[in-house]
């Protein structure tokens, strides 16, 4: 074992080379009161010092022992501290053993020799807490024995955790409600509401179901250990407990708690991934009606209700005329424009009928909807020529010149608007498939675009 003036001196002197400080007298204590023989409290330093122990447990000891912890690239704490620190000693360069300090150079402006790592066993605690830091965490501890609060409280806040108490279940309710806890440590014999029924009311209570509580109680039988469990408990530990297995539990449950909250938010951007990849396979990011696939999909399950209904499906392609936009000299961004007026006008006029339009190929979208109640297929195809023919939308055309439209930038004409339909009625009972529907609308169309266009071809 080494003296305590030994590590305090191995400390100052590697404050001091890593970061150029000194420690103060009140710093220089606190390390003494961990490492001596018979370790005081922060509360019993407090008096012996004249601080206040606030002050010395919120401020004072955690941005030391996070100064010695990067000094040592290692977490060390009140708890931890001999055991880490005689370790390190063992382990440092000879500038730094005992015997050199009063002889050795120091060097400020050099950066320190990084400590060979630690091979020899360690307590458990160190270990664990080498991980990642909770330190922001917030413990709520419930117990009727203000002496076992008062323990783990000095316990809990000398890792760095946040620590609030409760004297009985009631107040615990209450103290969950106006701020949540990430961990709450519960004894189980209280007056008035056990620990059993403390945790049934939080985990029914789906804002506070997700937090872990930990049992802690005197009670050691098997079936008190299973009803823990059974009523939402996530560990118990017994009394007398040990130091090590109370930091151990509460850090392991915290880990489980952050794992679960990273695969949440994980799942959370996995699902929001999937959505925006469906709606870009759903929907034609040019028209903003449903793709192709989409179309694919809905048909089924129109011919479906179609056939339930006993009622007739209506398949229209519909196909813009004498577009010429994307014709060699034409303007690309016009005929986008366009196909996009057009597929919302055809959106709007078929949604009374709860149908579906989609982009079916370039200049083509295809329909999809039942027969609505006061229009049939043959009408609401000519209802859809008209509306394209309403919007006032110009199309180039390269076929037919015109000294009167001639435009000389372009060197195109132009004529209003219009679509070439061909539809299909599909009664209930009619046995095709799919692709077979399609094919015969696509036969129709071209039977319509063969007859001059602006036309309906069934």
């Amino acid at each position: 074992m080494s003296d305590v003036d030994d590590i305090l001196n191995f400390v100052e002197r590697f404050v001091q080379q890593a970061s150029n400080i000194e420690l103060s007298d009140l710093q220089r204590r606190i390390l003494i009161a961990s490492v001596q023989e018979d370790r005081i409290t922060y509360d019993q330093l407090a008096e012996e010092c004249g601080y206040s122990a606030r002050y010395i447990k919120q401020d004072v000891a955690p941005k030391f022992w996070h100064m010695v912890s990067e000094a040592l690239h290692q977490k060390v704490t009140k708890t931890t501290a001999r055991a880490i620190l005689e370790q390190a000693m063992g382990n440092a360069p000879a500038a730094f053993s005992s015997t050199a300090f009063s002889t050795a150079p120091l060097s400020i402006t050099a950066a320190p020799s990084p400590i060979p790592p630690i091979t020899a066993p360690i307590p458990q605690t160190a270990t664990l807490l080498n991980g990642p830091s909770f330190s922001e965490a917030t413990i709520l501890l419930v117990d009727d024995q203000p002496k076992n609060l008062r323990l783990l409280s000095g316990l809990l806040e000398e890792q760095g955790y946040g620590v609030r108490q409760a004297l009985n279940g009631k107040l615990a309710l209450q103290s969950v409600a106006a701020d949540l806890p990430d961990l709450i440590l519960l004894d189980i014999r209280m007056p008035d509401m056990d620990g059993y029924i403390v945790c049934q009311q939080l985990k029914t209570n789906p804002a506070t179901q997700h937090i872990p509580i930990i049992f802690v109680s005197a009670m050691d039988e098997s079936w008190d250990k299973v009803k823990a469990f059974s009523v939402g408990g996530s560990d118990y530990i017994t009394k007398p407990f040990k130091v090590v297995e109370v930091l151990a539990r509460v850090e392991n449950q915290l880990k489980i708690q952050q794992l679960q909250q990273t695969l949440k938010a994980q799942n959370l951007k996995l699902q929001q991934a999937v959505q925006a990849l469906q709606k870009s396979v759903d929907l034609d990011p040019l028209t903003q009606v449903a793709s192709r696939s989409r179309l694919d999909m809905v048909l089924p399950a129109c011919w479906q209700q179609s056939t339930q209904g006993n009622i007739p499906l209506f398949l229209m392609l519909a196909q813009v005329d004498n577009f010429n936009f994307y014709s060699p000299g034409g303007n690309q961004a016009q005929g986008d424009q366009c196909l996009y007026q057009v597929g919302q006008c055809l959106q709007q006029t078929i949604q009374a009928t709860d149908g579906t339009v989609g982009r079916y190929a370039t200049l083509t979208f295809g329909i999809i909807f039942s027969e609505p109640t006061d229009l049939d297929g043959q009408q609401m195809a000519q209802k859809l020529l008209s509306q394209i023919q309403s919007l006032d939308v110009q199309t180039a055309d390269t076929q037919t010149p015109n000294t009167q439209t001639l435009n000389t930038d372009s060197e195109l004409f132009t004529e209003p608007l219009t679509l070439s339909i061909g539809m299909l009625t599909v009664l209930p009972g009619l046995e095709l498939t799919e692709d077979r529907y399609w094919q015969i609308c696509e036969q129709n169309l071209q039977t319509a675009l063969l007859s001059g266009g602006n036309c309906v071809i069934s």
